[in-house]
C-alpha cells in the first residue's frame, strides 16, 4: 500500500519531470520588437506586366544572376525586366506545367522539380527527366541537391527519390513511418532534412535511417533554414518556429501579438547574419539576436507568403497566393517627409546651422528644424511672418529666414522667432528668393524686381543699384568664390558679379540656355565656374562659356544644384532626381575640345529609394553639405539625404546576353549553329542583360561585323531588326553602356541560307555555263562566220576561175584562130604562095639565061608578062593573108 510519503514524492517526480521536458522543448527570451521605418525600393510583378501567373511557389538565383521562379504556369526566368516561361508549350519533353520547387545547382544552373519530372535548368538550356512509367504515378514536391553532387527528391505522398545516373531509385522507407507529404528538403551534411504536414523528419544518407522529431510530429512544417552556423529553423504553419542546434530541438516563444505562430517562410539574411520570417498573415519580420524588426513599408498591402529569397544583391523577394512577386532592395537613400514629423512633404529650402540642427522650408508648413530629439516646428503660428519658406541663412547664433512676406530672424538659443526685428527692418521687396552670408559677415537679401539689399552686421541695410538689364530679375541664388568675388543667379536675367567695390558685371546667357536661369554655380578646384541651368550645365572659364548636356553624358539637363562630397565626387540635383560624376572627369571634361566627350554619370531616382523624382531650385540654400558629409537635397516629398559613404560601389555591368532569333512566329534559340531560312527577308534578334535595379538604364548598340564597323544605337530596346540580308555567313554584336560603363561586347555567329540558285556553287555552275555557252556561240558565229567568208572566197575564186576559163576559152579560142591563121599561112604559104613565088623565080632563071636556052616558047616581054602576073597574083595572096592577120588581132 502506498504511503503518502511516496504519493508525494511522487508527485514532486512527475512535476520536475514536466518541468524538465518544458524547459527542453521551449525557450522565451526578453524580445526587443523593433519597427524600422528603413526606406526599401519595392518593385511589384504580376500578371499584368509580365509575370504568367500572380501565384509563385519557390524563387532562386542561378550563378549567372536570373531569378527563377516556380508556377503552376511553367518554369520563369526573369532578368530584371523580360520573363521567359518554360513550360510543355515551348517544350514538348516537359509533360504538365506545374512546377513545385526549385534548387540551386553546383553546377550554376537550377534544379526544379516539376509535378512529373526533374529538370535541370541554365539560360536557354533545359534537360528533362521524365519519371519512367515503372514509378507509378508520382508528383514531385520538393527538391534538392547535396554537397556531393546529388539530387534528392520528394514526393507527394512521402516517397523519397534519389536522382542518379539519370535513373531515378526509390529511397527505402518503413511502411510505419508516414512522412506524408515532403514539402520541404534540405541537405545538412551526413542528412537530409525532411518537412510537411506530418512533421519534421531527417534522413541519413551513410545508414538509409529515417528518424522523426516527435516534438513537431503532425505539426505542418511549411519552411527549413539551414543558417551559415548550422543552425536549423523550422518554421510551422500554426505552432511557430523551432531552432535546431547540435540535435537539441526546442520551440521559440514569440509575443502572441506578433503573428509569429503561422509562419510560412524563412530565409538567410545575408547582409546582419539575421533570419527572415515570412508569416501567413502578418507579414514580414527580422530575427537577429535578441531583436524582432519589423518593417511596416514591406508589409504594406502583402498578403499571405509563400517564399522570400535573398537575392546577391540582399534584396528580398516576396511572393504569395494571387500577390505576384516583389522584390525589397535597401534604399541608400534617406527620406525626411511627414512620416517623420515635417509639417510639409514638399521642400524647398534646405540649410544645417552650427549646432547640426537641419532647417527645412515649405511652400506652406513653414520651417522646419529636425535634430535628434524631433522635430521644431515654426509657422505664423508662433510668430512667422509667412509660412512660405523660400531661403535660410546663419549669421552667428541669428538664423535668418525669407519667407513670402518679408525676412525673419530666429534665434538659435533661445529657438524664439524675434518679432521686433520684422517689424524694424526696411526690405523694397516681401518675397525672399535668396540668402547668403558671405566672408564679411553680411547678409545679401535677394528678392524680385531685381532688387538685391545688403544687410551688414551693424543692422544697416543697403539697396543696390542693378543695371537696366537685371531690373525684373528674380534673384534665386548667391555664393562667394576663392577670391571673394560674389555670384548671383537669376531667374530670366543670367548671372551676374560683385566685387569688393559692389561693381555689378552681368553675364547673359541666352546664346547657350533659353531658359536664361541660372539656378546655382560651383567654382571648380581650378577656379573656373559651372552654371547650373534647365539647359544643361554652363562652363565659365576665361571670360569665355561653353554648355554641355546629355551628349557629354549626363543623365538629364536641368541642374538645380550641385554639390561636392569628400570623396571626389560631385552631386547634381534636378527635375528628373540626382545624378553624380567625379570631379576629376568633370575636369577631363572641360579640358576636352571634343563636342562629345562623354563622362559618366549616376542616376539615383525612384528605382533607388525616391518618393519623388522631382527635386526644388530656385531658392537658396536648394541643397547643402552636412557636417557629418553627407548631402541634402529639398524635393517635392521629402527631404533626400545623400550618404556618399554608403553609397553601393555599383556592380560591374555584366556583358549582355543574346537570347533568340526570331521570324515568322518562330523563335530560334542560340545556340552553336543558327540558321535563317532561304527566303526569310525579315527577322530579329532577340537579347537582353541581368539587371534589377535600373533594368531601363542600360543603353545597347549592335551591328552586323560583315557590313560596316558602326554601330547603331538601340538605346534600350532589346531586339535588333534586320530585313534583305543576302545569303551568307554573319557575326551579330551587341554592346551594352549604362551611366557610361560599357560591357564587353557580346556575339554570335549566324547563316542566312541560300536558295540552290542564290549558292556559290550554282554561281559557279552558272558561270561555267555562261562560259560554256559563250563559247559554243562564240564557236558557232565564227563557224558561221568563217563559212560565209568562206562561202565568199569560194564565189570570188569560182568567179576568178569561170572568169579566167572564160579568158582561157577567148584565149583558146584566139588561139585556135591564131592557129588556124598559121594553119591558113601555112597553106597558103605551102600551096599558094609558093606557086607564084616558083613560078616568077623559075621565070627570072629562064630571063637571066634566056640567050642561052635555044628552044624558048615565048619572048622576054612574055616571060615579064608572066613576071608581072605572078607578082600581081603573089601580092594579091599576100594582102588576102595580111588582111587575116589584121583580123586576127582585132580579136585579141
Amino acid at each position: 500500500m502506498m504511503n503518502k510519503t511516496s504519493f508525494f514524492q511522487r508527485i514532486l517526480f512527475i512535476y520536475c519531470s514536466l518541468t524538465l521536458v518544458s524547459i527542453k522543448t521551449s525557450f522565451s527570451q526578453q524580445w526587443n520588437v523593433v519597427e524600422k521605418e528603413s526606406v526599401f525600393v519595392r518593385t511589384d510583378w504580376n500578371n499584368s506586366n509580365g509575370l504568367p501567373v500572380n501565384t509563385v511557389f519557390r524563387t532562386v538565383q542561378d550563378k549567372t544572376g536570373f531569378v527563377w521562379m516556380a508556377t503552376e504556369e511553367g518554369l520563369v526566368r526573369f532578368d530584371g525586366r523580360s520573363f521567359k516561361n518554360f513550360n510543355h508549350t515551348n517544350n514538348p519533353n516537359i509533360q504538365t506545367p506545374t512546377f513545385n520547387d526549385l534548387t540551386y545547382a553546383r553546377s550554376g544552373g537550377i534544379y526544379a522539380a516539376n509535378s512529373n519530372a526533374l529538370v535541370y535548368a541554365s539560360f536557354n538550356q533545359l534537360d528533362v527527366y521524365n519519371s519512367p512509367k515503372e514509378l507509378g504515378p508520382v508528383r514531385f514536391t520538393a527538391i534538392t541537391e547535396t554537397s556531393s553532387g546529388e539530387v534528392f527528391l520528394g514526393t507527394q505522398n512521402g516517397n523519397l527519390f534519389l536522382f542518379q545516373d539519370n535513373e531515378f531509385k526509390d529511397v527505402f522507407r518503413p511502411d510505419s513511418l508516414k512522412i506524408g507529404y515532403i514539402r520541404e528538403l534540405e541537405d545538412f551534411g551526413d542528412h537530409l532534412l525532411l518537412g510537411g504536414p506530418n512533421g519534421f523528419f531527417t534522413f541519413d544518407k551513410n545508414t538509409g535511417d529515417f528518424h522523426e522529431y516527435g516534438l513537431l510530429s503532425r505539426k505542418d512544417v511549411k519552411a527549413i533554414l539551414i543558417t551559415p552556423s548550422l543552425d536549423v529553423y523550422i518554421g510551422t504553419r500554426l505552432h511557430g518556429l523551432y531552432h535546431l542546434t547540435d540535435g537539441d530541438l526546442k520551440k521559440m516563444e514569440f509575443p502572441a501579438d506578433l503573428g509569429l505562430e503561422e509562419i510560412s517562410a524563412l530565409e538567410n539574411s545575408n547582409l546582419d547574419k539575421g533570419v527572415w520570417v515570412g508569416t501567413s498573415s502578418h507579414g514580414i519580420y527580422k530575427v537577429k539576436g535578441k531583436e524582432i524588426i519589423s518593417f511596416p513599408n514591406i508589409n504594406n498591402a502583402l498578403n499571405e507568403v509563400w517564399d522570400i529569397y535573398e537575392d546577391n544583391e540582399q534584396a528580398l523577394w516576396a511572393s504569395g497566393l494571387g500577390i505576384g512577386i516583389s522584390r525589397f532592395s535597401q534604399s541608400t537613400l534617406e527620406i525626411i517627409d511627414e512620416k517623420s514629423g515635417l509639417s510639409h512633404s514638399v521642400i524647398l529650402a534646405t540649410f544645417e546651422d552650427s549646432r547640426q540642427g537641419l532647417w527645412l522650408g515649405t511652400p506652406g508648413g513653414g520651417l522646419n528644424r529636425v535634430t535628434p530629439e524631433g522635430v521644431l516646428h515654426f509657422s505664423t503660428k508662433n510668430g512667422l511672418s509667412h509660412d512660405l519658406v523660400l531661403s535660410l541663412a546663419q549669421r552667428g547664433d541669428e538664423i535668418f529666414v525669407g519667407t513670402g512676406n518679408g525676412l525673419n530672424k530666429i534665434n538659435l538659443n533661445t529657438l524664439k522667432i524675434e518679432k521686433s526685428f520684422f517689424d524694424k527692418i526696411d526690405l523694397k521687396e516681401e518675397v525672399i528668393y535668396s540668402l547668403l552670408k558671405d566672408s564679411k559677415n553680411n547678409i545679401w537679401i535677394g528678392t524680385i524686381n531685381g532688387i538685391l539689399q545688403k544687410l551688414s552686421p551693424d543692422g544697416s541695410l543697403k539697396t543696390l543699384q542693378l543695371k537696366k538689364e537685371l531690373i525684373d530679375a528674380k534673384i534665386i541664388f548667391g555664393m562667394e568664390d576663392s577670391k571673394g568675388l560674389l555670384w548671383f543667379g537669376t531667374y530670366g536675367n543670367g548671372f551676374f558679379s560683385i566685387n569688393e567695390k559692389e561693381v555689378i558685371k552681368h553675364f547673359p546667357v541666352y546664346d547657350l540656355a533659353p531658359s536664361q536661369m541660372a539656378t546655382g554655380i560651383w567654382e571648380d578646384p581650378e577656379g573656373d565656374l559651372w552654371i547650373g541651368t534647365p539647359d544643361g550645365l554652363i562652363l565659365f572659364s576665361d571670360g569665355e562659356m561653353r554648355i554641355f548636356g546629355k551628349r557629354n553624358g549626363f543623365q538629364f539637363e536641368g541642374i538645380f544644384k550641385m554639390i561636392p562630397d569628400d570623396d571626389g565626387m560631385i552631386w547634381l540635383s534636378g527635375n528628373h532626381g540626382i545624378q553624380n560624376t567625379s570631379i576629376a572627369q568633370l575636369m577631363d571634361l572641360k579640358k576636352s575640345k571634343a563636342e562629345n566627350h562623354r563622362i559618366a554619370f549616376t542616376l539615383f531616382d525612384k528605382s533607388d529609394g525616391l518618393l519623388n523624382n522631382e527635386f526644388n531650385g530656385g531658392f537658396h540654400p536648394s541643397g547643402w553639405k552636412l557636417s557629418s558629409g553627407k548631402i541634402i537635397f529639398p524635393s517635392m516629398e521629402g527631404a533626400v539625404i545623400v550618404n556618399p559613404k554608403n553609397i553601393r560601389t555599383k556592380s560591374t555591368l555584366s556583358p549582355p546576353y543574346i537570347e533568340s532569333l526570331n521570324f515568322e512566329n518562330k523563335e530560334v534559340l542560340i545556340d552553336a549553329d543558327i540558321h535563317v531560312p532561304a527566303g526569310i527577308n525579315f527577322f530579329n534578334i532577340r537579347y537582353g542583360n541581368i539587371e534589377f535595379n535600373k533594368p531601363n538604364s542600360i543603353q545597347y548598340a549592335y551591328r552586323i561585323k560583315e557590313l560596316g564597323s558602326q554601330w547603331i544605337e538601340n538605346e534600350n530596346r532589346t531586339q535588333a531588326y534586320f530585313t534583305g540580308l543576302n545569303p551568307g555567313k554573319y557575326e551579330f554584336q551587341v554592346r551594352a553602356q549604362q551611366f557610361g560603363e560599357y560591357a564587353e561586347i557580346t556575339s554570335i555567329n549566324f547563316i542566312v541560307d541560300a536558295f540552290f540558285y542564290q549558292t556559290i556553287w550554282f554561281k559557279i555552275f552558272a558561270l561555267i555555263c555562261v562560259f560554256v555557252m559563250g563559247f559554243v556561240v562564240r564557236t558557232l558565229i565564227m563557224n558561221k562566220r568563217l563559212k560565209v567568208e568562206l562561202q565568199q572566197k569560194i564565189e570570188s575564186q569560182t568567179t576568178d576561175l569561170h572568169a579566167k576559163n572564160q579568158s582561157l576559152m577567148k584565149a583558146l579560142t584566139h588561139l585556135e584562130k591564131h592557129n588556124k591563121l598559121l594553119e591558113d599561112v601555112a597553106w597558103t604559104q605551102s600551096h599558094q604562095f609558093r606557086g607564084p613565088l616558083s613560078k616568077i623565080l623559075g621565070m627570072i632563071e629562064v630571063l637571066k639565061n634566056y640567050d642561052n636556052f635555044k628552044n624558048v616558047e615565048k619572048t622576054k616581054e612574055e616571060i615579064l608578062k608572066e613576071i608581072e602576073m605572078s607578082s600581081k597574083e603573089l601580092d594579091h595572096i599576100l594582102r588576102k593573108l595580111n588582111l587575116k592577120l589584121e583580123e586576127h588581132e582585132a580579136e585579141k
